[in-house]
């Protein structure tokens, strides 16, 4: 799956259409819908990709750190499409 780029800013802006990281957390629960716990898939697939924080920390809090986990995350997406690879490919 291909998305653009995500931009520490996109976290503290509003907009009608939806930011890339709102469109990969989709993808997420979608790929992990009837396989696995949606939330808690997004959640270590978040985690594997570098962020630090807990889920109930707001991504606005740490924008910085967002953006580069949502872009690692995006960059992987790229070349895989099921949640085992996902995760595994993170974890290298």
């Amino acid at each position: 799956m291909q998305f653009n780029e995500i931009l520490p800013q996109h976290f503290s802006t509003i907009s009608r259409d939806p930011f890339p990281h709102v469109l990969i957390e989709r993808a997420l629960l979608q790929m992990a819908e009837g396989q696995l716990d949606g939330p808690k898939f997004r959640n270590q697939v978040l985690h594997a990709a570098g962020w630090k924080h807990s889920n109930l920390t707001s991504f606005g809090k740490y924008p910085e750190e967002a953006a580069a986990a949502f872009n690692r995350l995006r960059l992987v997406m790229a070349e895989h499409e099921t949640p085992t690879s996902i995760l595994e490919a993170l974890k290298h």
